[in-house]
């Protein structure tokens, strides 16, 4: 993402302009993850304790809960708990801790064994049969630590275990999607590589950065217009090729049409917009066209043989939105951009011009009202 700018003015342009995507990420986790906590099965949790029946013969206590997990982490009370099943667990089954976990706290000499199951019976014998086994396994360290028993022995709990709902679900799922959609619109950059300012256009491109252009819907409100004509005059040529990828055609229609206003003060501009067949070139000379000042032609969209014929005083530019991949720019770039005069030209902002579409619809309407009068004088006797 070097081309486009830093990495976090890179990140901040992904997130604005995929912003749908990860409201939508988080809408869509925050409908599925409640749902699926709420489609858990629920879950029983029985206690049974194990204690010294004795006098222990440590005298330091702190290696004590070490040794009960080691005692029950040995596998011997995971194959009593296999065992006790009617067909007995597959050796692939998890039950330490799934179905059977052992509490050993630093300050305590009490082990706590915790049976969990899907109805309280379950659990209670799961507990029950581990607090057993690991106390026999303790009982063969008896001449070193000391004698062990079953303090108390499980009963079955009345209540499942609590589980996450509610508001905290939808919180989750909403924390979700919004991780979820950032992580995407992250790979999204790190795939497109977008182009977002002078440097890296210029940069991959290969022709300078003729200006960044904001389309707005008031004459004012449009910023870059000026240095861009600036420019375009200064380069001291008759002929400007308006060229770019297939999306930008209503960008670069308001483009020629702002450089005709423009450039119409000093100069006599006409301005071809693309078609398609032979004839090509629809004038638009400028009000006040005046012999004595030279021409200059707009060609909007040329094409490849425009392109390769262009006389010498021409200048092409490539007008291409803000934040196009760095492949795509360099394609078009191949495509319509050699060694002769040429640059880029940026546009950011708004995709469509609400005055262009008012002058547009302006003129349809002052053609049809033109039509119906036309009729009304032809019926008229």
């Amino acid at each position: 993402m070097r081309d486009g700018g830093d990495v976090f003015g890179v990140f901040a342009w992904g997130l604005r302009k995929y912003a749908l995507l990860v409201i939508a990420c988080s809408i869509a986790f925050g409908l599925i993850v409640p749902g699926v906590l709420n489609r858990v099965p629920d879950q029983f949790e029985a206690e049974a304790q194990v204690g010294p029946a004795e006098e222990l013969n440590l005298s330091n206590l702190d290696a004590l809960p070490r040794l009960g997990e080691s005692v029950f982490n040995n596998g011997v009370v995971a194959d009593a708990i296999r065992q006790s099943f009617d067909p007995p667990l597959p050796r692939s089954v998890s039950v330490v801790p799934d179905r059977v976990e052992l509490v050993a706290a630093q300050d305590n000499i009490v082990y706590v064994v915790i049976g969990r199951g899907a109805t309280p019976r379950s659990a209670e014998r799961v507990a029950n049969i581990a607090a057993a086994q690991f106390t026999l396994e303790l009982n063969k360290y008896a001449q070193s630590v000391g004698s062990f028993a079953i303090q108390r022995l499980a009963t079955p709990p009345t209540e499942p275990v609590p589980t996450i709902g509610g508001i905290t679900s939808i919180g989750i799922g909403l924390l979700s999607g919004l991780v979820a959609g950032v992580g995407l619109v992250s790979l999204l950059l790190i795939w497109r590589r977008p182009v977002l300012d002078a440097v890296g256009a210029q940069a991959t491109a290969g022709v300078p950065v003729f200006g960044r252009v904001r389309l707005t819907s008031s004459r004012d409100g449009s910023r870059g217009m000026p240095q861009l004509s600036r420019r375009v005059l200064s380069s001291q040529t008759g002929m400007l090729l308006v060229a770019g990828p297939h999306n930008t055609r209503r960008e670069r229609r308001i483009l020629v049409s702002e450089l005709t206003d423009v450039l119409g003060w000093s100069q006599n501009v006409v301005a071809a917009e693309a078609q398609r067949g032979v004839n090509r070139a629809t004038s638009r000379p400028t009000s006040g066209n005046d012999p004595n000042r030279p021409d200059f032609a707009i060609i909007d969209g040329p094409t490849q043989i425009e392109v390769a014929t262009r006389p010498e005083r021409s200048l092409t530019l490539l007008v291409v939105r803000e934040g196009i991949t760095h492949s795509s720019l360099r394609s078009h770039s191949e495509q319509y951009l050699d060694d002769g005069a040429a640059g880029v030209v940026l546009v950011h902002g708004s995709r469509w011009h609400p005055r262009w579409w008012f002058r547009r619809f302006h003129r349809r309407e002052a053609s049809k009202a033109e039509a119906r009068a036309l009729m009304v004088l032809r019926r008229a006797p």
